[in-house]
Formats: C-alpha cells, structure tokens, sequence
C-alpha cells in the first residue's frame, strides 16, 4: 500500500499517479484470465471481479490515508465525507469493461480527486493509466497535462477534413442510438474519419495528446468524465457540455472537447443532429 499523506489537504499529483498505476498494474493480474462477469441489468453493462478488486484497493487506499474525503465510485456508488464541503474522489476502477472482459487491452483505469462547491465540483487532480502499456497521464489544474512525466498538448490542426474525432455509444439503445448513430453520420461526413473505441477515459487521454483531435459523447457518468476532463483541459482543450457551457463533472453527462478551432465546429454540427431523447 502507498505511504499515507495528511487527509485534511488534497493529495499530491504523485500520490494519485502511483495509485492510479497501482490499480492498472492489478486489473492486468486478471485481464485475459478466467473470471467472473456479472450482468448489471437495465442495459448498463457488464461488471468483472477485476472491476470490483480495483475499486476496492482504490477505496482502501482513501480510506486509510483520507479519511474524511467523500468518494463517488462507478461500482459502489456515493460515500459521502465528514462535511459537504471535503475534496471528493471520483474513481472508474476499470474504464472499458466490455473490452476488457474480451481481452481487448483498450481500457484503463480513471482517477480523479476534486473540490465540491454548493453548485460545481473542480477538479484539481487527475490521473489515467493504461495498464497493457503502463501509460500515465496526469494533470494538476494550473501546471499542465504529463504522459509519463513529459508534457503534452492538445493537437493544433484546424482543418476539419483532415481531423479523427473519437465518440462512444455509451450504452445508449433504441431511440437515443438512433441519435448517436445521426451525429456519427454528421461527422464522418466531414471529417477524415470516426473512432469507436469503447472507453471514454482513455479516448480523453488519446484527444490531450493528440491522437484523436476531438472528442465528444452522450449519456456518460462523472467516473467516465472527471480525470479526462481535467487532464484534456490542462492541455489546451476547450471542454465544454455538447449545448458548448461550461463542464461540470458531476453535473453534465455529455462532453465535447478540442483545441478552439475544431471546438467551434464540433458544436456546430452537433447542433444539426437535433434534440437529444429525453
């Protein structure tokens, strides 16, 4: 286990890095083994005891070294701190379940550590591991976004038919697929080419280093969202909800994200594709 830090202060972008590469480093104990995978029901995926273990060390960790923190956990749910105003934890223990659970080595493990206000929650510390490469990136607002502890930025290309975007189903069936599906089409109409890839964390990460020059999505959860937002934020990206107002993570379940310029026009078209279904 990791060396304890004062729970009355936010902890240090090492110590959530370490913790972030520790969590990776054990779902790989699992990842292409023989496991257990249980149906969540009501088309909200699968869960694998690689899941459930990482968020337990996950959970341990915080509960040993910070004990008055709250922390918001994809598989366990709120577990709220001493008061309402304690720095909140907000962890996806395995991004990318489907793909794992397939021996998809796309997935990654999502770590986020913020501050709670009546109306908004900021994140200040943000870490993402890709276990099958042992990639870290991380981000502490105000000093930059680092992949393996070298600076990264968000791409700066402005010509929208030469641009990869990134997007994900997110779960969504029926009426809201068809949306989806819609926006898809709007884009890949107009730019170089559409990336599923079916973990949204990891896409984040992917969009701040360059890879993908912009990335958007619907109908996702604060896990899938915290670290990536701060990490693409911190390198250079405009992030905002898909209505282009500010991003709040606990708040907003659709992001939309790329340098200015692709920014402006990724708005633009998702506008063409209508309401999202209620």
């Amino acid at each position: 286990m990791l060396p304890p830090t004062d729970n009355h202060i936010l902890p240090t972008i090492a110590t959530v890095g370490d913790l972030t590469r520790k969590a990776g480093e054990l779902t790989l104990t699992y990842f292409r083994k023989h496991i257990s995978i249980s149906d969540k029901g009501d088309d909200l995926g699968i869960v694998t005891e690689a899941d459930l273990a990482s968020e337990k060390f996950l959970k341990n960790f915080i509960a040993e070294s910070f004990p008055d923190h709250a922390i918001l956990a994809e598989e366990s749910g709120l577990q709220l701190g001493a008061n309402q105003q304690d720095p909140i934890w907000i962890i996806d223990p395995l991004d990318g379940t489907t793909n794992f659970s397939k021996g998809n080595p796309y997935y990654c493990v999502s770590v986020a550590v913020g501050i709670r206000t009546e109306k908004q929650c900021s994140i200040e510390r943000a870490a993402i591991h890709h276990p099958y490469t042992d990639t870290l990136y991380t981000a502490e607002k105000g000093k930059g976004t680092f992949l393996n502890g070298k600076p990264i930025r968000v791409s700066e290309l402005s010509n929208l038919s030469q641009a990869s975007f990134a997007t994900g189903f997110a779960g969504n069936k029926r009426e809201r697929l068809s949306y989806v599906l819609r926006t898809i089409e709007l884009f890949q109409n107009r730019i170089l080419g559409m990336r599923i890839n079916g973990a949204a964390a990891l896409d984040l990460c992917h969009t701040a280093s360059g890879v993908f020059q912009g990335f958007f999505e619907r109908n996702l959860s604060p896990w899938d969202l915290a670290a990536g937002s701060l990490i693409l934020s911190e390198a250079g990206a405009v992030v905002t909800n898909m209505e282009g107002h500010f991003f709040d993570c606990l708040n907003d379940r659709d992001i939309c994200a790329a340098n200015p310029i692709l920014h402006a026009q990724m708005l633009e078209i998702i506008a063409l594709a209508g309401a999202w279904p209620k």
